[in-house]
């Protein structure tokens, strides 16, 4: 029997897709929430039939997400009731935020509606855990007139001239603070019966479960690794992380969401996740036009804002990952060489189908 009932959100993202990925492995029952039919088709199509003896769908449109409500039906535990909910999905910040202090309070709500949900319909649960990035709120502080996606990124937003890396990563974990100082507030107020876990990526890179189609399907900061490795202007996008210089590889990432599912002791905790500092543009370049040198030309300098250097290191408290390491268990990182290289070969590949589909076409 499954030793676990997870229900997971954002299960086809790029971070949730990985957690699914990694609970299936260690016999976790999970209902993934995704947000359309050919999302469920997708996944379904990618897993065994074992694996899939533990997995079901629920489909909530992008659209309803923030709406009060949106997860009551899909919290229903029928054929088996949950102990664990793992919630990835982020406010989308293009609607009703037109500055990071309504970001912040737009996010506080459509956790707390989630939270009301998931105390309210799904009685069996004991444990919720919530994923956050910071690079949604440095977004606001580099380039506040970007047209907001999920997906980060817009062709025709103007550039901040510098980025005060110090000033951007103390301001995201501030406001990352007033939100989860929120959440912590409302579930001793109302004496919610299931205890809290909280797991902070700095930046996400890494590659993607699934083969990319497009390079609409690169998320997170992989972003600016695609941009390095694309000479076309037309898709050079403003790249997240937007002077989010911490970085977490995404299989890290979810190895620590499931550990915060099986370990007790991770109760009402917070925990950041960090494998240090990803180099500075020229030097990624640099490794990835040494690493693969059938990128050619397309390998150019990282076209991020230039970055005001701070004269010390950043304080340890902004990243710091010693409760990750040791309540969870996390002592040892992926190289950075190792995200890159996995995260540029699918790069790599998809170039190769848009050439082969444009000696088709032609």
């Amino acid at each position: 029997m499954p030793m676990k009932r997870v229900f997971l959100t954002g299960a086809y993202n790029l971070a949730g897709s990985h957690i699914l990925d990694q609970l299936l492995s260690f016999n976790v029952s999970v209902r993934a929430v995704v947000g359309s039919r050919d999302e469920a088709q997708a996944l379904e199509q990618q897993y065994t039939p074992k694996s899939n003896t533990l997995l079901d769908f629920a489909i909530i449109p992008p659209k309803d997400r923030s709406a009060p409500g949106a997860y009551d039906e899909a919290l229903d535990g029928y054929p088996g009731p949950f102990d664990t909910v793992i919630h990835t999905v982020a406010a989308n910040p293009s609607e009703g935020a037109d500055c990071l202090t309504r970001f912040i309070h737009l996010e506080t709500e459509t956790l707390l509606n989630f939270l009301r949900s998931v105390n309210y319909i799904a009685k069996n649960v004991r444990r919720v855990i919530i994923t956050t990035s910071l690079t949604p709120f440095a977004r606001w502080l580099v380039d506040p007139q970007v047209e907001r996606s999920p997906r980060g990124g817009n062709p025709t937003s103007q550039r901040a001239p510098e980025i005060d890396t110090e000033y951007v990563l103390a301001t995201s974990r501030a406001s990352d603070n007033i939100i989860h100082d929120e959440i912590w507030k409302w579930a001793k107020d109302t004496h919610a019966r299931f205890d809290l876990v909280s797991l902070t990526a700095p930046s996400i890179y890494g590659p993607s479960i699934r083969p990319l189609t497009n390079s609409t399907d690169l998320e997170e900061a992989n972003r600016r690794i695609w941009n390095i490795c694309s000479n076309d202007s037309t898709e050079t996008v403003t790249s997240p992380p937007y002077g989010i210089d911490y970085f977490t590889d995404v299989r890290d990432f979810a190895f620590a969401h499931v550990q915060a599912v099986l370990i007790p002791e991770a109760s009402n905790k917070r925990f950041t996740v960090s494998a240090g500092m990803m180099p500075r543009g020229p030097v990624i370049a640099e490794f990835l036009r040494n690493r693969f040198p059938e990128f050619g030309s397309r390998i150019q300098p990282d076209t991020s804002p230039p970055r005001r250097t701070p004269a010390e290191e950043q304080p340890l408290e902004l990243v710091d990952t010693t409760p990750a390491a040791t309540i969870l268990g996390l002592v040892r990182y992926r190289p950075i060489e190792e995200t890159l290289t996995d995260l540029a070969r699918q790069i790599l590949e998809l170039h190769r189908r848009k050439e082969w589909r444009s000696v088709i076409q032609s």
